[in-house]
């Protein structure tokens, strides 16, 4: 008897769980726009896993209800796509925009990069569709179900997709945010999966940890001419489309360690306060790293990601700045 044991009900268990840790990211992204097309938001997130981390939504008081659309590795152009859809199914007016840059984000460009641009065809194409692959000329989109290991016979796709995908949806609208009882900040990290605390590494480690995050990584990314000048059009774009909306525009660095600061190409940093002084209209700009005081190695998982600590503080200092803009 292999449908009237328990057994059977624990295989479709299995399942759900697996399909969402397999989809996190599309299953979080997609419930977030459910939430604004049926409850709406007066201020959403744009960004990548600085704000994944380093923004904590329920604890900016003063933004009203908000919807975070940033996981890792989201370039401009996805930001922007997040943007539209928003917008364009949005429940009420959407009031805010919050956009985070990282110091490197004008040269990031998700669709070149060929160690996870495989994130494309699961989470993107999923998301908007075919259109969506920007440079990714070979990309096709990948079924969601296509890498979960199950007894197909049992449990045929077509049947449980639609009960899988309620079920993922209702889990991540009931968590509200990319993180909390399904995934925790230090499990989503190389050095968390490590096992392995920022603050509790020597100095030599940290170097050496920076080193392969910044120099090899981060930095390399000066070079992409191109992309640069693509996102610096995409930007410039975006804030257009904002202020057709009269939409208010916040952009925002996170904080990151004395270490990172020291290491990140300082071009960076000028670049993008360039171009943001070369906009036709006016926008907000905090960048946490001015208020370096405030943070410590404490505050970190990594050389640039806040822990849950220091996600409190940066999100008081995010909040207080709203307020302040806004009085």
């Amino acid at each position: 008897m292999r449908y009237s044991n328990v057994e059977y009900f624990e295989g479709i268990r299995s399942v759900c769980y697996e399909y969402l840790f397999h989809n996190y990211d599309y299953c979080y992204l997609s419930a977030m726009h459910a939430k604004n097309k049926a409850c709406g938001a007066d201020t959403i997130i744009i960004g990548n896993s600085h704000a994944m981390n380093g923004i904590i939504e329920k604890e900016l008081f003063n933004a009203g209800d908000v919807i975070s659309f940033c996981i890792s590795s989201q370039d401009l152009y996805y930001n922007f796509m997040h943007l539209k859809k928003a917008v364009e199914e949005a429940k009420k007016p959407i009031k805010r925009c919050l956009v985070n840059l990282g110091y490197y984000t004008l040269h990031w460009d998700l669709s070149q990069s060929t160690t996870i641009q495989g994130m494309i065809a699961t989470t993107y194409m999923n998301l908007f569709g075919e259109g969506c692959a920007h440079h990714f000329q070979h990309a096709r989109r990948e079924d969601l179900f296509q890498k979960i290991d199950f007894d197909r016979s049992m449990y045929p796709v077509d049947v449980i997709r639609p009960f899988v995908a309620n079920w993922s949806e209702g889990v991540m609208l009931e968590q509200s945010s990319f993180y909390g009882h399904m995934m925790k900040r230090e499990d989503n990290n190389m050095l968390g999966v490590q096992k392995v605390d920022w603050k509790s590494l020597n100095d030599e480690q940290k170097m050496e940890y920076a080193n392969r995050r910044v120099i090899n990584d981060h930095n390399r990314m000066i070079k992409y001419v191109e992309t640069r000048e693509e996102n610096g059009a995409i930007l410039r774009e975006m804030m257009s489309f904002l202020d057709a909306h009269n939409i208010k525009t916040y952009f925002f660095i996170t904080p990151y360690t004395e270490l990172y600061m020291k290491l990140i190409d300082s071009r960076y940093r000028e670049d993008i306060f360039s171009l943001l002084d070369e906009l036709e209209m006016p926008v907000e700009f905090l960048d946490m790293n001015f208020y370096a005081d405030i943070f410590s190695d404490a505050d970190f998982i990594d050389s640039d990601h806040l822990n849950l600590q220091g996600a409190h503080k940066a999100t008081a200092v995010l909040n207080g700045y709203i307020k302040m803009a806004e009085e």
